[in-house]
């Protein structure tokens, strides 16, 4: 049974739509897969109906910005790190709540930057901003146009140097760990650490040591960690099997994940089955409540 439980599309930062990304999953030949768009439960209900007719199995989920709440903890406070949430329950009040409110606040910062950029000299509105890939835009977006146009050298350097400052606004929305991790179990599912060697500015990818992980997962085990991603598509060999160690250790589920978005850097999904996930995979769909 191969499986892939770290897709993304279009409803966050993916390339493709969810039909696309489903039926791109069914070409590589997988059986069971997650759709875990960032931040967000759009494409859940389409990714569930659309794999049961293509007859696959598909497992609620969603990838969580979050942050180091614990000073405690030997991880840095100023990186995202994403929790993956598994069999949810998508009409769950509280989380929906909270995505809802978590997106309002984020383009309310991103306008109040774009105004600030415009009383600097930037002429584009919001929606003049390409942003990368899927529909949520960030930081790098913004910079990404200022790089693009036409300004002088100095102007474009005082613009970019404003859009950097409004990162630590945005990353301020992410959850604390511990409230990610009780909204999940709250919605009936299973929270996992994702590629837990990365945490992220933005776009920006901060790597961890090995006692940097080890100390996170001792603070989200205390929190209730369900999971770890294990197999993921970027870490070594050596990496994986030393978070296999970590997660039997821990009596933590194993997951594997692609994390697909469909882009020239992420284009590859799991294509073969990863026999320290089967457990894994049984327990999810024994609780699948979307079968």
């Amino acid at each position: 049974m191969i499986a892939d439980l770290h897709l993304h599309t279009n409803c966050s930062d993916g390339k493709h739509s969810v039909v696309d990304t489903v039926k791109i999953a069914k070409e590589k030949g997988l059986s069971v897969l997650s759709i875990t768009d960032h931040d967000s439960l759009e494409g859940v209900k389409d990714a569930i109906e659309i794999s049961h007719s293509l007859g696959m199995n598909c497992i609620s989920g969603l990838e969580m910005s979050c942050r180091n709440e614990n000073k405690d903890v030997d991880f840095r406070q100023d990186t995202s790190i994403h929790i993956l949430a598994y069999n949810i329950d998508y009409e769950n009040t509280a989380l929906k709540s909270y995505i809802k409110h978590y997106h309002l606040e984020r383009k309310k910062i991103l306008l109040s930057l774009i105004d600030e950029l415009a009383e600097s000299g930037l002429e584009e509105k919001y929606d003049d901003i390409f942003v990368i890939a899927g529909t949520q835009m960030r930081i790098q977006d913004i910079i990404n146009h200022l790089n693009s146009s036409f300004l002088r050298k100095e102007k474009k350097e005082k613009l970019i140097n404003i859009a950097e400052g409004y990162y630590n606004k945005l990353f301020a929305l992410d959850a604390p760990l511990s409230e990610a991790t009780k909204l999940i179990k709250d919605a009936g599912g299973f929270s996992v650490l994702a590629h837990a060697f990365f945490s992220y500015r933005d776009y920006d990818i901060i790597t961890k040591t090995h006692h940097n992980v080890s100390d996170l997962l001792d603070y989200l085990c205390e929190l209730g960690l369900d999971g770890l991603e294990v197999f993921y598509s970027r870490f070594s060999q050596k990496k994986t099997e030393w978070l296999l160690t970590e997660a039997k250790k821990r009596d933590l589920l194993v997951t594997a994940g692609s994390d697909f978005h469909g882009t020239p850097q992420r284009k590859d999904i799991i294509n073969s089955e990863i026999a320290e996930i089967r457990e894994t995979i049984h327990t999810l769909l024994n609780t699948n409540r979307y079968v």
